[in-house]
C-alpha cells in the first residue's frame, strides 16, 4: 500500500494546481495593467491540462489587479476547505488501506470488528461530505466571491476560472472508486462477523487460511476486489499530479 504522506501529496494536488492557476492568473493580470510591453505570462495549470482544457488565458482581460487580489483570497477559503477535508478523507482511508486490515487474525474480537464497522461509516459520511463539497464548489465559490465588491462580471470570470481549472472527470472516478472501496470494506468486516473463528493464522503474513472452502473463496473475493479497487484510486490520483 502507498504511504500516507505521498497519498496526502497526492490528494493535495487536486486543489494545489487550482491555487497555483489562480497565482498565475493574478500575475497575468497584473502584467496586463502594466503600461510597459513585456512578454505574455500565461498560467501552467495541471489542472487544466489533466482535463484537456488549454492553459491559455482569456483574451482582453477585464480583471483589475486589485479586484483579482480580493477574488483570490475569497476563492482561497472555499479551496481550502475541500483541501483540509480531503486531507482528513484520506488520513481515514489510510487505516484501512494497512494490510493488517485484510487479516481477519489483526482482530482481537467480534467488539473490535464491530468498532472498525464505526469507523468506517465515519469514513463514509466523510466521503460523502468532501463529494457534496465539490458539488457545492460552483455555489459556494460565486457566494464568496460576490461578497468582494468585484463587479459580477469579473467574478464570474474568475468562477469560471477556477472551475475550468478542476480535472472533473479524474475527480468523479475517484469518488466512485472510494464508494466502491467503502462497500467492499463494509462487506469484508461484516464477514468477519458472520464467520468469527473460521480462519486460523496462516504460513505467510496477513495470509489465513479458513476451515471451510467456501469460506476461503469468499474471503479471496472479497480481499482481492479491495486490492483491485485501492490500485485504481491510486492511479487516478497519479493522473493527477503527472
Amino acid at each position: 500500500m502507498t504511504h500516507f504522506r505521498k497519498k496526502t501529496i497526492q490528494i493535495a494536488v487536486l486543489v494545489i494546481v487550482v491555487l497555483a492557476g489562480l497565482r498565475g492568473l493574478v500575475a497575468w493580470a497584473q502584467e496586463a495593467a502594466s503600461p510597459s510591453p513585456k512578454p505574455q505570462i500565461k498560467p501552467d495549470n495541471p489542472a487544466l491540462r489533466s482535463s484537456g482544457k488549454s492553459s491559455e488565458t482569456p483574451e482582453n482581460p477585464k480583471i483589475k489587479p486589485q479586484e483579482l487580489e480580493r477574488l483570490t483570497k475569497a476563492a482561497d477559503k472555499v479551496l481550502n476547505r475541500i483541501q483540509s477535508e480531503e486531507s482528513d478523507l484520506y488520513l481515514r482511508v489510510s487505516y484501512f488501506e494497512k494490510p493488517s486490515r485484510l487479516d481477519p487474525n489483526s482482530y482481537a474480537s467480534k467488539d473490535e470488528v464491530a468498532q472498525w464497522q464505526g469507523m468506517l461509516q465515519q469514513l463514509k459520511e466523510k466521503h460523502d461530505l468532501v463529494a457534496q463539497l465539490y458539488a457545492d464548489v460552483g455555489k459556494d465559490l460565486e457566494a464568496q466571491l460576490l461578497n468582494t465588491s468585484a463587479s459580477g462580471e469579473a467574478a464570474a470570470q474568475f468562477k469560471k476560472y477556477i472551475m475550468d481549472g478542476f480535472p472533473w472527470e479524474t475527480i468523479e472516478k475517484k469518488n466512485n472508486l472510494l464508494s466502491d472501496f467503502i462497500d467492499e470494506q463494509a462487506k469484508l468486516l461484516l464477514f468477519y462477523e458472520k464467520n468469527w473463528g473460521s480462519w486460523t493464522r496462516g504460513s505467510e503474513p496477513n495470509k489465513p487460511e479458513f476451515t471451510s472452502a467456501s469460506a476461503a473463496n469468499i474471503y479471496k473475493r472479497l480481499r482481492d476486489q479491495i486490492l483491485k479497487t485501492s490500485e485504481e484510486l491510486e492511479k487516478e490520483y497519479k493522473a493527477i499530479s503527472e
